[in-house]
């Protein structure tokens, strides 16, 4: 059983999923609980996957054949940052400071990377930071009135991180560093 605050995830062996729903069920009747009907399911993890608390779990084959649970940012939690990081650099957004904008990015993008960290995180932090630097890219682009040249190296990646101190999310899991 897995459980942080009112959410529970729990595994068992294949085909018991309907026994465990069933004490569960009773065990949280005699504390005057209800289990969530509409919420609560049973799968197959071999053939899907959960999401649970913003990671999206599943069980899939290494290169060297051996199965494994990988854990990443779901999709919904990737598309809540990418909404985060929108919402700081609209058009509303251009008449900031530039120091001001790449701070509460980098806020929500530090906070997000160290919640979702621990995992098999490499594919999906390296799209989110490919999402941010160009999202970056062309607010500056816009704010600075620009007609062409979005990807000059006025904008270049080294001069978003090195000269706006654009985070850098972790390319590499942490448990490589190990």
């Amino acid at each position: 059983m897995v459980r942080f605050a009112d959410d529970c995830l729990i595994l068992c062996p294949k085909g018991r999923g309907e026994e465990m729903q069933r004490q569960l069920k009773q065990w949280l009747e005699r504390r005057k609980l209800k289990l969530n009907e509409e919420k609560t399911r049973i799968v197959d993890f071999n053939k899907e996957s959960i999401e649970f608390l913003g990671f999206r779990v599943s069980w899939r084959k290494s290169p060297q054949g051996k199965q494994y649970p990988h854990v990443e940012p779901s999709p919904k939690s990737c598309k809540k940052m990418r909404d985060a990081i929108r919402k700081e650099t609209t058009r509303s957004t251009l008449k900031k400071e530039p120091a001001e904008v790449f701070t509460r990015v980098n806020q929500r993008l530090r906070g997000w990377s160290n919640y979702f960290y621990y995992g098999n995180n490499t594919k999906v932090f390296s799209t989110m930071q490919y999402y941010t630097q160009n999202r970056m890219r062309r607010w500056l682009w816009k704010k600075h009135d620009k007609t062409h040249g979005q990807f000059t190296q006025a904008y270049c990646n080294e001069r978003l991180h090195n000269d706006y101190h654009l985070y850098n999310l972790p390319l590499q899991a942490a448990w490589k560093h190990v």
